[in-house]
């Protein structure tokens, strides 16, 4: 299975339990369930699994607000939070994997020098941070 495919799952259960809850008059967890969408997608490892598993207290406690709507969001919101715990350290941390360490490029080097003051075709000036003083 692939790692993120479970991070996107976990963050659209916490949505449709957002909605739930908005729908049962419960807005402060309906606003907890979004802040969860972007702390799980946010953390990685550890903090994950520990989200998760407050997620699952907070499922089951809100589930007994005794609407149809609250107990459907606290199922969802348990769901998501199992899976964060079981998932939650093989899952990838969203905006880091993707990023590819940039090459040395002589010319955007060059650009950088003339925005400091340095004159780039200045051996000496390419070493040193600040020469314009």
């Amino acid at each position: 299975m692939n790692g993120s495919r479970p991070l996107w799952i976990a963050a659209l259960l916490l949505v449709g339990a957002a909605g739930a809850f908005w729908g049962a008059d419960s807005v402060p967890v309906a606003l907890l369930s979004l802040a969860s969408v972007a702390a799980a997608v946010a953390l990685s490892g550890v903090a994950r699994r520990v989200l998760g598993a407050l997620l699952v207290v907070v499922g089951v406690v809100a589930a007994f607000a005794g609407h149809w709507l609250a107990i459907a969001g606290g199922a969802l919101v348990v769901v998501s939070g199992a899976l964060l715990v079981a998932l939650g350290g093989r899952m990838p941390k969203i905006g880091m994997g993707g990023q590819k360490a940039r090459a040395h490029d002589p010319e955007t080097d060059m650009w950088r020098a003339l925005e400091r003051g340095d004159d780039p075709t200045d051996d000496t000036s390419r070493g040193s941070p600040s020469s314009n003083e």
